[in-house]
């Protein structure tokens, strides 16, 4: 009984010191914006991945089915432009990863077939 509680307490300081050390050394370097447009709501992340960025632009809108075109930039030149659909909850998600990671500020521009064009812009 003794063993598994000193291999217990063992495991429990290695995940402290663990943690300790992701954490002092920038944890997955990961940021996010939120915020709205009339009545859609968006998100756009970036976060450190294999040598470079991967970029998340997450959109809410009113109905499935609305067709979207998405423009996402990188310090003002474009790395991802096309037509998006909103699944059947209203949700349109698009992934794009650059090899660049220093210093990058990156926004994403959602315009519907009619409407208004949604900004969202992510500082790093």
């Amino acid at each position: 009984m003794k063993k598994m509680v000193l291999a217990a307490v063992a495991v429990v300081a290695l995940v402290v010191v663990a943690g300790g050390a992701w954490w002092a050394l920038g944890g997955d370097d990961e940021k996010t914006e939120r915020g709205t447009c009339g009545n859609v709501t968006w998100e756009l992340g970036a976060e450190d991945e294999d040598g470079g960025v991967e970029v998340t632009f997450e959109l809410q809108s009113a109905a499935p089915g609305e067709t979207w075109q998405v423009v996402i930039e990188q310090d003002g030149t474009e790395i991802y432009s096309g037509s998006r659909q909103t699944d059947e909850d209203a949700e349109l998600d698009v992934d794009v990863t650059v090899s660049d990671k220093d210093g990058s500020s990156f926004s994403a521009t959602a315009t519907p077939e009619s409407g208004e064009a949604c900004t969202a812009s992510l500082d790093r």
